[in-house]
């Protein structure tokens, strides 16, 4: 099935009837300023489709998550990117498939009518940084820090006028642009990298506890934003992620060992027992007990 994005939503920003056989969700898109947009969408398939969409140019700051995004903690992770001109093109979603995305755009002469920078300062620094910092489409990865947390919850909690919430937009657009600034320097800091790789050996080992960023940090000799941001530079996910699939793995290799003794193992992991078996059928599919009799 082929759909336009143009013609999925009505204007209170419901699926439309006509498309609910194909697909539900919402979407709610403010105006803030002439070129300040704030978007917050959902979107799950009910069958296979091919969407068709249109993006104008400008700089977008997107935040993604696996359902809807009520609140800061339902955001798994942060892209940025420069868009020169108006694209359109084609993405499917495969039926269950669940899209959910908070986003803002702002075009560069507005940023740097904020920043008191002129336009092409700002393309200029945004291209520096995509081609330097992007994947191979072009868009730059940030992992969740606590500071974003911070910025976001009043956005999304935001009920007032419209300007109070520009201005926290403003405010969450800068700490973005001050952590690619740590994300550039990271890239290159080898005493930083060294400092990363050595947070990633101290998680690795059996006797490691429960993670404690902050403490991880100070151990290492990093601020806790410096290291979430240089963890998920040099491994290639959020520091959290990798430390429950270190303790899950870690989990797995005793009770290979010693299959009676579950009930030692999850309380040594740190987990409660939901959080043990969810953690497990994330990582190898199955649950503790069937990966026991697996192996």
């Amino acid at each position: 099935m082929q759909l336009n994005m143009r013609d999925v939503y009505d204007n209170a920003g419901k699926v439309k009837e006509e498309v609910a056989p194909w697909l539900s969700g919402h979407k709610q898109l403010l105006a803030l300023l002439p070129n300040l947009q704030l978007l917050n969408q959902h979107l799950i398939s009910n069958a296979d489709v091919s969407l068709h969409e249109e993006a104008r140019s400008g700089l977008y700051f997107s935040f993604l998550g696996a359902g809807p995004i009520n609140t800061a903690k339902d955001i798994n992770s942060v892209q940025i990117s420069y868009q020169p001109k108006n694209i359109n093109g084609h993405f499917l979603m495969a039926k269950g498939d669940e899209y959910s995305l908070l986003q803002t755009r702002i075009s560069p002469a507005h940023l740097a009518a904020v920043l008191g920078e002129t336009e092409d300062q700002i393309i200029q620094h945004f291209m520096a940084m995509r081609d330097k910092l992007g994947n191979e489409n072009a868009v730059i990865q940030l992992p969740i820090t606590e500071r974003t947390i911070s910025a976001i919850e009043p956005i999304l909690a935001h009920k007032g006028h419209s300007i109070s919430l520009a201005g926290y937009l403003y405010s969450l657009i800068f700490i973005l642009i001050e952590q690619l600034q740590m994300l550039s320097h990271l890239s290159q800091c080898e005493d930083c990298q060294s400092k990363l790789f050595h947070a990633q050996n101290l998680i690795e080992t059996p006797e490691y506890d429960t993670l404690n960023i902050k403490h991880l940090a100070q151990q290492v000799g990093l601020n806790t934003e410096a290291l979430a941001i240089g963890f998920n530079l040099i491994v290639g996910q959020p520091i959290e992620s990798y430390c429950t699939r270190s303790r899950i793995k870690f989990a797995a290799a005793q009770l290979r060992q010693n299959p009676t003794a579950k009930s030692h193992i999850v309380a040594q992991s740190g987990f409660s027992e939901d959080q043990f078996e969810a953690a497990f059928i994330q990582h190898f599919g199955v649950s503790s007990h069937q990966y026991k009799q697996i192996h």
